[in-house]
């Protein structure tokens, strides 16, 4: 029923009022592997602004030598004059000394005199002027050095101008939309893209997934991302920042125009708008690289219980990750002793708790004075400054410990243009995890489920290739299991990279490579969900 039932709930798409959840015209990302300075090379930008939603533009200022941001202080008074552009603002600023074109909203620009009050302006310039009440937030435009123009009351945003592409320079990086140079509450300039969610996307999936990847795992990534990042932005986790999400991992990993593939783009225009639902709110479209064979509830990873991240098998996972650590009991009791945690001499490590995905729940580094308990990420990062994080939670050490044993049955049937064929039905049996024996101190959790997969599920594009697959999952052990092998050496055995809930990327792949398409991988990672 694995294949079959993302089949069915695949089906059921497009039955269902779409919600209304409007994704704003512009978000906003914070950039922060291009440095602390901003140096545009376009020699031609549109100045403007988003007000009330909408971007307002206030014309073109162009200059051979690019631009340069700086922080704005001192005493200002404007000149309460507005004019159409930067050049007449530019022209009549010329005659007066220490003043500068400042643009202030609403497609107008305004004169700027540095080192005088409104109330000096009006007495020794005879020129109807006002305070500039906070130059908090203010910021310079620069040219070779030299001040081009002031932004103050509004949070500037800068779009290409010398190219019919739109795409600006910043550092050297190519990135679509505009640069917000922004500034909070008196705080240093941060460099901000101000882009729509789908040109956000098109760097952000070949950062996140492999653009060597099946279309059908692009198209799903995508709207996996899609639908994390609104989430995100729901969740106001940059909120008073000046800007929605980052660019790393915390939000999503973003790197602009420069890191674009055609294969990642056209993903994001196949999929344009979709975004995953459960009971009409966007969920936590949580993603990670590698499964180990086995998804994991919610729960087991952080606290809360999401009814759309379940644990379920991952069989058709290509390349699964599998890595080796090995930690000396030396090594353990000096660490331990490092971090503050006195407990003598260890001699053993005890897998205490395992979760239904087959991650280590619990792990206790037991010594000669007292015991040391590793629960959630501890369990990877405790043992970092010797061997390097965890990659996962799904290992074995010493051949005991986590992991589900899966096995798969596979009928295959050949082609009928396949020539050289001496038997038309091969049964594969392959083992997804660890063949090891528990020991006797612990117990194993009875069968969990089979599921019984038929050919009438299967999209008639893959039919004559699979005619079905059953899968057995057997779940790891759940009581305390001693690593202690008497030769003071722990070889930790791992499976899979990252957290292990939602959307596994190599599994994805592996489905894609099956003929399933991205909306039955959707279905198939997050449970009791609609996709519109």
């Amino acid at each position: 029923m694995l294949l079959t039932t993302i089949a069915m709930l695949c089906s059921s798409i497009g039955n269902h009022t779409a919600f209304a959840y409007t994704v704003p015209e512009t978000i906003h990302i914070r950039l922060s592997n291009i440095g602390s300075a901003i140096t545009l090379s376009n020699k031609s930008i549109n100045v403007g602004a988003e007000e009330n939603g909408t971007y307002i533009s206030g014309g073109i200022v162009k200059s051979d030598k690019g631009f340069t941001f700086s922080s704005g202080s001192g005493t200002y008074g404007a000149i309460s004059l507005y004019y159409d552009s930067y050049e007449a603002a530019k022209q009549n600023a010329a005659t007066i000394a220490n003043s500068f074109p400042a643009y202030t909203g609403g497609g107008k620009w305004q004169i700027y005199v540095s080192g005088m009050t409104g109330e000096q302006i009006k007495q020794k310039m005879g020129l109807p002027a006002e305070n500039v009440p906070s130059v908090s937030n203010m910021i310079l435009v620069q040219s070779g050095g030299k001040t081009m123009f002031i932004t103050n009351i509004i949070t500037p945003q800068f779009g290409a101008a010398d190219n019919d592409t739109g795409v600006i320079t910043i550092n050297g990086k190519e990135y679509r939309g505009k640069i917000q140079p922004t500034r909070v509450n008196g705080g240093n300039i941060i460099p901000v893209n101000a882009i729509s969610i789908e040109e956000y996307l098109y760097g952000v999936i070949p950062s996140e997934m492999s653009p060597s990847y099946a279309e059908e795992a692009l198209k799903a990534q995508a709207v996996a991302a899609r639908t994390y990042a609104i989430k995100k932005m729901d969740m106001k986790v940059h909120e008073n920042k000046g800007y929605d999400l980052c660019d790393g991992t915390h939000c999503q990993s973003y790197k602009g125009k420069s890191s674009e593939f055609p294969e990642t783009n056209a993903a994001v225009d196949a999929t344009k708008g979709l975004v995953i639902y459960h009971k009409g709110e966007p969920i936590e479209a949580v993603f990670f690289a590698s499964s180990g064979g086995y998804t994991e509830n919610s729960e087991d990873i952080w606290t809360a219980p999401l009814p759309y991240l379940k644990a379920v098998p991952d069989v058709y996972e290509v390349d699964t990750n599998t890595w080796t650590k090995k930690i000396t009991a030396t090594q353990l009791t000096n660490l331990a002793s490092a971090k503050g945690d006195n407990i003598g001499q260890v001699t053993d490590m005890v897998i205490s708790k395992v979760s239904l995905g087959g991650r280590v729940q619990e792990l206790k580094l037991v010594g000669t004075k007292g015991t040391k308990v590793l629960t959630r990420d501890q369990i990877r990062t405790y043992f970092s400054s010797l061997s390097g994080s965890f990659p996962s939670k799904m290992f074995t050490i010493n051949g005991k410990g986590g992991g589900p044993k899966t096995t798969v049955s596979m009928n295959t049937k050949q082609s009928s243009d396949v020539t050289d064929v001496t038997n038309t039905t091969n049964v594969v049996e392959e083992s997804i995890a660890d063949n090891y024996v528990i020991g006797s101190d612990s117990s194993l959790f009875s069968e969990l489920e089979t599921y019984n997969t038929t050919s009438t599920s299967l999209p008639n594009t893959v039919t004559n290739d699979i005619m079905q697959k059953n899968v057995t999952v057997t779940g790891a052990s759940s009581g305390n299991v001693s690593t202690n092998n008497g030769t003071g050496v722990f070889v930790i055995e791992g499976k899979g990279n990252g957290h292990g809930a939602g959307l596994s990327q190599k599994g994805a792949q592996g489905l894609a490579l099956q003929g399933i398409d991205f909306l039955s991988i959707l279905h198939h990672y997050y449970t009791d969900v609609t996709i519109e």
